[in-house]
């Protein structure tokens, strides 16, 4: 299973709770989960799980980070994340050689971008980026999840895109305990 799980736009404590069990699971295997949602989900700060009788009473802490964007902040908020995984040098050259198109062109744009422009566009500030950034460098194995929230959008198309190219920067797509999972 991944050690990373980023949730985008969705919550599965209220439309998906038979995910909630896996998200249970990987959590003790000592995963973690970043939560990209303008709305606080209770659910996904903490969750019963019903059929397990130490979550039932205790809670299961699911989100490690809570990240709440302004609404349509979510492109932003993934560029600045790819922009911080492309300066600390975190990318997966060989994957991206092997297995992508347009490479250098995503590059130069994400260099483009100003972090004061990211920040305000988000909402979020730059330390939640780079704390974003540290947990998925760091990842053997991430899955990007999404819902909705993200896809029927006005920029849902180029939501899906960010995620994706954020995914494809390391790798995770192709390989076990990653991937994307609309």
């Amino acid at each position: 299973a991944c050690d990373l799980l980023f949730l985008i736009g969705a919550n599965p404590a209220s439309n998906h709770p038979r995910l909630m069990t896996s998200i249970l699971k990987m959590k003790r295997r000592g995963g973690r989960v970043v939560v990209v949602n303008p709305l606080r989900e209770v659910g996904l700060v903490r969750f019963k799980v019903p059929s397990d009788v130490r979550s039932l009473f205790l809670c299961t802490r699911i989100a490690d980070v809570y990240v709440q964007p302004h609404i349509g902040g979510d492109i932003a908020f993934l560029l600045g994340v790819a922009k911080e995984i492309l300066e600390r040098g975190a990318v997966d050259k060989a994957f991206i050689e092997d297995h992508t198109e347009g490479w250098p062109e995503v590059e130069a744009y994400l260099n483009s971008l100003s972090w004061d422009q990211l920040e305000r566009d988000s909402g979020v500030p730059r330390e939640t980026f780079r704390q974003v950034a540290d947990m998925y460098a760091a990842s053997r194995g991430t899955v990007f999840a999404w819902a909705m929230g993200v896809t029927h959008h006005r920029h849902g198309v180029h939501n899906v895109q960010a995620i994706a190219d954020l995914a494809l920067m390391r790798g995770m797509l192709g390989r076990p305990r990653s991937g994307l999972l609309p």
